[in-house]
């Protein structure tokens, strides 16, 4: 069920619910995300497309105050590590480099990857959570905190949990909460038949 407390309305097109109250959050409430919720979210991920069915992605789950919690935090930049620490769960997105079927390299896997995040994050707003994805972080320090083999890329790290309260970050981020970013129109984005200048 949804999350009513920040539906907002974005788009002035009726694209899906899901799609359209999207946002980042950076403030998350003390509530836990469930095992099956969990199970939902990577099930959403699981059906994605991949280019020749690889399934490239690959996810580590750390939760809060687990097993590589502390550890994780320290890979991340100390501005994402001062509010993901309140999030129940961080997550490392990481996809396999080379095809399963020739070993050669899979060009496709991180946009792959993209399209895993995109129903997982789809799959979240629909269950009332937000989740932020983190370019910010210590690639090589993750990879040797948590001796992820060299066969995987390490992507981006995903932030996940129920929004909270945007009085508990500092001032500079609690503007940015409450403020829901806005996308170029489609004429910037989309062309027909050419590209134009």
């Amino acid at each position: 069920m949804m999350n009513t407390t920040f539906r907002a309305r974005r788009s002035a097109l009726d694209i899906l619910p899901a799609l359209n109250e999207r946002f980042s959050p950076r403030a998350f409430s003390d509530r836990e995300v469930t095992d099956e919720e969990l199970d939902l979210l990577f099930e959403a991920a699981r059906w994605a497309p991949s280019s020749m069915n690889e399934q490239p992605w690959r996810f580590l789950v750390i939760r809060k105050g687990g097993e590589g919690h502390t550890a994780l935090l320290e890979c991340l930049s100390p501005k994402n590590a001062s509010w993901a620490d309140k999030a129940p769960v961080l997550i490392v997105n990481m996809v396999m480099r080379d095809l399963s079927r020739n070993g050669q390299p899979n060009h496709h896997a991180r946009h792959d990857l993209g399209l895993a995040l995109g129903q997982f994050t789809a799959q979240a707003t629909e269950l009332g959570m937000g989740l932020h994805l983190l370019g910010g972080f210590n690639a090589e320090a993750t990879r040797k905190a948590f001796q992820i083999p060299e066969a995987l890329d390490i992507v981006c790290i995903t932030v996940l949990g129920f929004p909270g309260d945007p009085d508990q970050l500092p001032e500079d981020l609690r503007a940015r909460e409450l403020v829901r970013s806005a996308r170029k129109p489609l004429s910037e984005l989309v062309h027909i038949g050419r590209l134009h200048g």
